[in-house]
């Protein structure tokens, strides 16, 4: 192969995965963290998604954790009917496969809502996340939101409207209630001719349109990618 071409799909393979450029790829994405060296763990709580918008890179907020379950925002035909229920399962999925015997099951957490720890009465997603990792016993609870999950062609003005996903990852310290880690990921799946380089099919999703689930997969590996837990 000629090495100038090699040169060009190197580079569009770094591309994709930083998301320093996704203009120039075939998933239009935006997948960022940020947080401290890594820390060790020794039980992690993944509590249940929630619903909404907690910050945008256009719109930043101090202390978006603290924002109050009421003025958290919903994309509009942007969420798919149990997104939250979906990047649960698949966000759990990972971090078994990377903490092990270390993560708290869904069962547990199960037990947990249904004595109590997973009700309204904390105001806000921080207050929330710390009752139930002292409910639980874990020294720190990871907190998702999704604000959209939609499958192509979910715009009916839009018929050739792609996938697209947007959820972000939130990492409490439950002893002291602190932000330790945030990662996100906001991505929009554009025309297959868009990818002539080779940067959707480097990445394992193939030269075709991908679903919602699966640009949520990619999306959550790459985030938790990283997480600075050890």
């Amino acid at each position: 192969m000629n090495q100038n071409i090699v040169g060009i799909v190197v580079l569009a393979m770094g591309l994709l995965l930083s998301g320093l450029h996704p203009d120039r790829c075939g998933a239009q994405t935006q997948a960022a963290s940020t947080g401290p060296a890594a820390i060790k763990v020794e039980k992690i709580a993944l509590m249940p998604f929630l619903t909404g918008k907690l910050e945008s890179s256009d719109q930043p907020i101090a202390r978006p954790l603290s924002t109050p379950f009421s003025k958290i925002r919903v994309e509009n035909q942007g969420l798919k009917e149990g997104a939250d229920l979906i990047l649960t399962r698949i966000v759990n999925d990972h971090l078994k496969k990377r903490f092990q015997e270390r993560l708290i099951t869904p069962a547990q957490v199960a037990n947990a809502q249904r004595d109590g720890f997973g009700d309204a009465a904390p105001d806000t997603p921080r207050k929330r996340a710390v009752r139930w990792g002292e409910a639980m016993g874990v020294d720190v609870v990871m907190v998702g939101t999704v604000w959209r999950y939609r499958e192509k062609g979910a715009l009916t003005d839009v018929p050739d409207s792609p996938a697209s996903v947007g959820f972000a990852l939130y990492l409490i310290d439950v002893k002291t209630g602190a932000r330790v880690w945030r990662g996100n990921f906001d991505g929009t799946q554009k025309a297959l001719t868009d990818d002539i380089l080779g940067g959707l099919k480097a990445a394992g999703m193939g030269l075709r349109w991908l679903s919602a689930d699966e640009l949520a997969g990619y999306g959550v590996k790459s985030v938790l990618r990283k997480l600075p837990l050890k």
